[in-house]
């Protein structure tokens, strides 16, 4: 079992295991734990305990615990807590182990344990506090801590806690359906075509995982059955759709994970550079020199959290030629490689995000890099001085729940997650569908796209298809 030899592995190399087990449903791993840990208290000084999500759960987990004692010889029969407790003891080898649920129970009761089983960690009311207390209840050699779960929501302590797996002190293990259950998992098909035409989805399945033709068929019943977001959720596949389709999703899930296996790496790294700052833009393909290029352009302060970000499109064919994104390059810094991949695509039409130090990138890119002001976005709006219609640079977001920009936005992302579906335009960049995996309605029934840098480029890029072109004669421009 990939747990079981993963906590050896912790024992031997450093004498102690930590692991959070990412899983599909069912896979048998709570009943193994809770197996260990009632073997454990066996020996002397031994105390072990397990936490789970939710009272119903701990009741649960508790029953596989009782039902492997009654298969005890009356002579090993340990001491039974009481049913509020849920403690097994061995009194005279001063050995307990205790089930309980997260958030009510305390680490450890004040005592150091040597192992310890957390159930559905990821729906644990406190994450990131009970994780933090885990450490001091635990013997530093010798202890074993496993945390297994299926996926929460994409973006939540858990999620985080999973992505810094190797860093953090724990090794991320990761199961997927197929290695849950070896024999329920499959219909058996008695002839070849009954199973039809495979889709890509299943021949990459069979082709890098060995899936035979069983499988695919109890997948396909699953999934009519559940719905493919749901399925891929429960029953994972592979260690980031599985919390990408968690939650309250704002674009249609289905639709994200297709695209998601449709989409392919760059073809190729190139190194840029300006006057204080060097990094690399990822090319997809080749710009044939002739189609007009629309860039799709997200700015931040550079040195904070949220990056800067570009997509490069055709404007007609809505072939993806490259993308960008830095969290240190400061606004001026990317005013000046906007000039220069500008340039470089035949004076690209590029539509500006205005908010904060979009102002800084289109000051310089107008008045320090004479960038054509016909080849950046600019937005009709009435003087209120004047009553004249006038043009303002770039694309200025309004945030909030009837914003007519956001709406435009989020309709422009649906078009582009439709339209690469059926192959009328290029799909996105893995990072790009990951943002969009991340959006949800908030309980007011807002959404927010803050820190969703790539996928906010995108939605500009698409807007910016149907400006390309449009001139600007006779109108006074500014910032």
């Amino acid at each position: 079992m990939l747990v079981n030899a993963a906590e050896q592995r912790g024992m031997d190399e450093v004498g102690r295991a930590r692991l959070f087990v990412l899983k599909g449903r069912q896979g048998g791993i709570t009943t193994d734990q809770q197996g260990r840990n009632l073997h454990a208290i066996w020996r002397p000084g031994q105390y072990v305990q397990t936490l789970a999500s939710n009272t119903p759960l701990t009741d649960k987990i508790f029953q596989i615990t009782r039902r492997a004692i009654k298969n005890f010889p009356a002579g090993l029969l340990p001491k039974m807590g009481t049913a509020k407790t849920r403690e097994i003891s061995f009194p005279d080898l001063d050995s307990a182990f205790w089930t309980g649920t997260a958030g009510s129970s305390r680490i450890g009761a004040g005592l150091t344990l040597t192992r310890f089983h957390g159930s559905e960690a990821a729906f644990w009311p406190d994450f990131k506090n009970t994780i933090a207390s885990l450490s001091p209840a635990m013997r530093p050699k010798g202890s074993a801590v496993v945390l297994e779960t299926t996926a929460s929501n994409h973006g939540d302590e858990a999620y985080e806690f999973w992505k810094e797996c190797g860093n953090n002190g724990y090794e991320g293990v990761f199961i997927p359906w197929w290695d849950c259950d070896l024999e329920h998992y499959r219909t058996e098909v008695v002839d070849r075509d009954e199973v039809g035409k495979l889709e890509p989805d299943e021949k990459r399945l069979m082709e890098m995982h060995g899936l035979d033709l069983a499988q695919i068929q109890w997948r396909r019943e699953k999934m009519r059955a559940m719905g493919r977001s749901l399925f891929l959720q429960e029953y994972a596949e592979d260690p980031e759709t599985c919390w990408m389709l968690s939650g309250d999703l704002f674009f249609d899930g289905d639709v994200l994970s297709r695209l998601m296996e449709m989409s392919t790496p760059p073809a190729t790294s190139q190194r840029v550079w300006t006057n204080r700052w060097t990094g690399e833009v990822e090319v997809y393909q080749h710009w044939d020199g002739v189609e007009r290029v629309v860039f799709g352009v997200d700015t931040a302060e550079g040195g904070g959290k949220d990056s800067s970000t570009y997509v490069a499109r055709g404007a007609k064919s809505g072939k993806l030629y490259e993308t960008f994104k830095d969290s240190k390059i400061e606004p001026k810094e990317l005013a000046t490689l906007l000039n220069q991949r500008g340039r470089y695509y035949g004076r690209a039409f590029q539509v500006i995000e205005k908010q904060a130090h979009g102002i800084t990138v289109l000051r310089e890119l107008r008045d320090t890099h004479k960038y054509p002001l016909s080849r950046i976005y600019h937005r009709q709006v009435t003087d209120q001085a004047t009553k004249k219609p006038t043009l303002k640079m770039g694309w200025s977001t309004v945030s909030g729940l009837y914003s007519d920009t956001k709406r435009l936005m989020l309709d422009a992302a649906r078009d582009i997650f439709w339209s690469a579906l059926d192959g009328t335009y290029g799909v996105p960049c893995r990072e790009a569908i990951t943002d969009a995996f991340s959006v949800t309605r908030d309980d007011k029934g807002d959404v927010s796209l803050n820190g969703k840098d790539l996928l906010v480029a995108e939605m500009l890029a698409w807007i910016g298809r149907s400006h390309v072109g449009g001139s600007y004669r006779g109108f006074t421009t500014a910032i």
